[in-house]
């Protein structure tokens, strides 16, 4: 019997062993496929190590990164929550990449405040004429939850540094659409000016006028 047992065991620790190479193969060809752009593909693989082993958190990263080329914003934002905050030793423009990923999965499905906290990082970290492109986004950010005097300052520094480093030719439509985005919150800031002084002489005329005794 205990020939028998030390026999079971034997196949059961062979059988573990041949399961990890077989898994750390999936692994192997999970980033490659990431690193082809084949992000389903790696994708699938990345789940199913996840599931059975929980990857570290640069490998959930990549599943994160996955699931946003995926179209899958909500599960990319969940994995970039909890990844990115054990990923600080990161060279800074790997970060950056996945923090701009994050700020547009958050823009997309709707969460504005959410966004603008990551495209604040990505300026932390990514390349000096990146930076024109994130203000761009950033802008739209404030545009959407109707912070102007924010907005405005955000298109300005990226019509700034467009002017300053140069625009690739595809963006070339942004200068002119720039100058009339910072326009437009122009507008709404003076708009919201006008109102609070119509707002003080109410309140100031309602303050002065005498109140007629009821007696």
């Amino acid at each position: 019997m205990r020939m028998l047992v030390i026999a079971f065991l034997a196949l059961f620790a062979a059988d573990a062993t041949a399961q990890r190479h077989e898994d750390t193969d999936k692994l192997g060809r999970a980033l490659e496929y990431f690193q082809s752009a084949k992000y389903h593909e790696a994708l699938l693989l990345f789940d199913y190590l996840d599931r059975n082993y929980t990857l570290n958190p640069r490998f959930r990263a990549y599943m994160a990164l996955c699931y946003y080329y995926e179209w899958d914003y909500q599960k990319a934002v969940d994995y970039f929550a909890k990844s990115l905050p054990e990923l600080e030793g990161l060279a800074p423009h790997e970060r950056s990449v996945y923090y701009f990923a994050a700020a547009e999965s958050c823009f997309n499905l709707g969460k504005y405040e959410e966004s603008t906290i990551y495209y604040n990082k990505v300026l932390q970290v990514c390349y000096p004429q990146e930076q024109a492109d994130v203000y761009y986004k950033l802008g739209f950010c404030h545009l959407t939850i109707g912070q102007w005097a924010e907005a405005k300052q955000d298109f300005e520094s990226s019509l700034q540094i467009y002017r300053s480093l140069g625009v690739a030719e595809d963006k070339q439509a942004r200068l002119p659409q720039l100058e009339r985005m910072i326009a437009g919150c122009e507008a709404e800031l003076r708009k919201k000016e006008l109102m609070e002084k119509e707002q003080q002489k109410e309140t100031a005329t309602e303050a002065e006028t005498p109140k007629v005794s009821q007696e």
